[in-house]
Order: C-alpha cells, then structure tokens, then sequence
C-alpha cells in the first residue's frame, strides 16, 4: 500500500494520546505532519496559519470543550474534516456531534479504526469539494448563457443540434 502524507491537527491535552493516534496512522498508511493545539486561542491561530487535511480532537478536555473546538473549526475551516478520537464520548453525544457536523468518532480503545475513518472522511471530503467546483462551474456557465443575447446551441460532431 502507498504511503498517504497528511497534515493532521490535533486537538488534544495528552501527549500520549496523540502518540497513540500518530502509530494508528503510520499502521493505516499516513506519513503525518502535525501539530497540536489544547486551547482555543491556538486552535484560531493554526486554523488561521494553516489549512489541515484532517482535524483530530478529543472530546473531554481541561477548559476547552470538543463541541466548541467542532464550531470553530466548522467555522473557519469549512470541509476539513473533524473526527472526534475520545474516550469518553458516548452514544448521545456522538450522534449529535455527527449532526453538528463531524465526520466521525473513534473510540481511544478502538484506535486500530483510526487509519479508515480517517481514509474515508478524506475521499468524501474530496467528493464533496469535486461537486462543490463543478456546481460553481455550472453556475458560471449559466451566467454566460443568459448574459448572451446571440443564439447558443449545443450540436454534435456532425452538426447535429
């Protein structure tokens, strides 16, 4: 299998954890660049430093909440995706954490999962982004068609309309 390189942010208050993601990662496949960031205001400064490929946050930390971490970066990265790798998230939250817009949840006791979920949120956001260009395509090509006031028409090879 092809090595993947992947810029990943983390948003995590322990090393070990982030660790413990970095080796499920290599096992899956990535070569990651990465940083982690454990509060608020260096989560707003990365994501206005730099684009990541994927967001890893934890979801219970020390004065920083996994659902506002979620916000922000919906907020001001929009179509990154967000995975929440926690070990004390439950169902409940889970599925609303899916509903306010993150991609995926792993379990810290299911990490051998990381490297899919990770895979996955990657190709869906790239589908997403694929579509996103080519309804901005097709919306600027409507533009032309109505901007124009001589006869547009579409004909085969043959000349055939």
């Amino acid at each position: 299998m092809d090595r993947m390189p992947i810029q990943v942010l983390f948003i995590e208050d322990s090393e070990i954890d982030v660790e413990l993601a970095l080796r499920a990662l290599d096992q899956g496949g990535f070569d990651v660049s990465w940083e982690c960031v454990e509060v608020e205001e260096e989560l707003k400064r990365a994501l206005r430093l730099q684009r990541p490929q994927a967001i890893l946050s934890d979801f219970s930390m020390p004065g920083f909440d996994g659902m506002e971490a979620l916000r922000l970066a919906k907020e001001m990265a929009p179509g990154v995706p967000f995975i929440f790798v926690s070990g004390t998230i439950g169902e409940e939250r889970a599925i609303e954490a899916i509903r306010l817009g993150a991609t995926d949840y792993v379990l810290k006791d299911n990490m051998r999962r990381l490297g899919t979920s990770v895979r996955r949120a990657l190709s869906e956001a790239s589908e997403r982004e694929l579509v996103r260009i080519g309804e901005e395509e097709r919306a600027r090509l409507v533009q032309v068609l109505e901007a124009t006031s001589d006869y547009v028409g579409i004909s085969d090879p043959s000349g055939r309309i």
